[in-house]
């Protein structure tokens, strides 16, 4: 059979063939945002007016970037020296540090230079998470099934490391699946799915009780799968990949040599400060319980802000995953409660920390957690 012949002039469509929907446009990248907070509000209140959610702006702001689509492209305008894009050239070398994701790939397209083509998708992406500390870390959603996380790139050894690790030693734990590692220069920029929800650090001051209570037991029976994972034989402690021990606070320290059990740890701890006495450290060091502590599997920095939760027909919430394991690895089993409880002042009116899950409270682990809450305020890094 004779295939139809198209009457359209070269260079246009057919009129029998569908354009493909260019989602990079300003007016796009808008009508995104705008739906993402439509369905933001919609998790809120299921039965909210539309008409009310939308701005009365919002067919002139629409139609503004319609016209600006349509005008000459000109040279972008500089990014503010705060967000880390900023921090990102074109010349800079670049590198696939992990496989990438079919999906990832068809999002970069065909390149010449990866380094461009990776600048070009995060400027052309909506900011999820920015760092209160200038151009230290942002997170970035490329597309609607992906997200990526850039900083400086030993940051992302560790959580690229463990979330590989979950993948194969415990699959259904809800953390993010990985899509590959990108090297620009000295910054890391890890690919993971994009998880739907709203972070609990939202959530929590309009919860109830009752769905406090909900969210901190699923929780618990989440850290107790995860603190399961055996510790292999003849493995030092901290990251899955040898990256060693992080101890996390205003600072971050990292341990200068492996260290393989946990009165090494401590070693490690108890060497922190510059301005405690030899004596004074002896004396609190001398208050820890004799017995080792076991070595379980620790994400390091769980707190409401990397709990991503959603909301079901019903009215419950649902704790759909965990994030950000840059601190994650193998560590004493008190050391999760410890790290729960970084940011508590005795100023705070938080009642999340009344209801940490049961099986990491600090009433588990209470002499290692007063006697850190004592050595924190002599550390150098805190």
């Amino acid at each position: 059979m004779d295939g139809a012949k198209s009457s359209a002039p070269a260079g246009q469509t057919p009129s029998n063939r569908v354009a493909k929907a260019n989602r990079k446009t300003v007016a796009a990248r808008y009508n995104i945002k705008v739906l993402r907070g439509l369905e933001k509000a919609l998790l809120k209140d299921p039965e909210a007016n539309l008409c009310d959610l939308l701005s009365s702006s919002y067919p002139q702001q629409l139609k503004s970037f319609k016209e600006a689509d349509a005008r000459p492209s000109k040279t972008p305008r500089p990014l503010p020296t705060h967000d880390i894009r900023s921090r990102l050239h074109g010349t800079d070398p670049a590198t696939i540090a992990r496989e990438l994701s079919p999906e990832l790939q068809d999002l970069l397209g065909h390149y010449d230079q990866l380094s461009e083509a990776v600048i070009k998708l995060l400027d052309e992406s909506e900011v999820l998470y920015k760092s209160p500390w200038a151009a230290s870390c942002m997170v970035f959603r490329v597309s609607d099934g992906i997200v990526a996380k850039v900083t400086l790139e030993e940051h992302i050894t560790t959580e690229y490391r463990t979330l590989s690790y979950l993948q194969e030693h415990l699959p259904r734990f809800p953390a993010p699946r990985l899509h590959g590692v990108i090297r620009i220069g000295r910054y890391g920029l890890l690919f993971t799915s994009f998880v739907s929800g709203l972070d609990l650090e939202k959530v929590w001051p309009r919860l109830d009780d009752v769905q406090k209570r909900s969210i901190s037991t699923q929780l618990d029976k989440l850290l107790i799968d995860l603190r399961s994972l055996p510790f292999p034989p003849n493995t030092p402690l901290g990251g899955v990949g040898g990256q060693g021990c992080k101890d996390g606070r205003r600072g971050i320290r990292i341990s200068p040599k492996p260290i393989l059990d946990v009165s090494q740890f401590e070693d490690f701890i108890f060497t922190g400060s510059k301005t405690a006495s030899h004596m004074y450290t002896r004396f609190l060091r001398s208050l820890m319980p004799a017995s080792p502590a076991k070595v379980v599997f620790t994400h390091g920095d769980i707190r409401p802000a990397n709990i991503m939760v959603r909301q079901d027909e019903e009215g419950s919430w649902t704790v759909v995953s965990i994030i950000d394991w840059e601190s994650s690895g193998f560590y004493p089993e008190y050391w999760e409660c410890v790290k729960m409880t970084n940011n508590l002042t005795p100023r705070d009116g938080d009642d999340w920390y009344l209801l940490l899950p049961e099986s990491l409270s600090p009433r588990q682990f209470p002499v290692q957690w007063l006697i850190d809450r004592i050595w924190d305020r002599n550390l150098e890094n805190s």
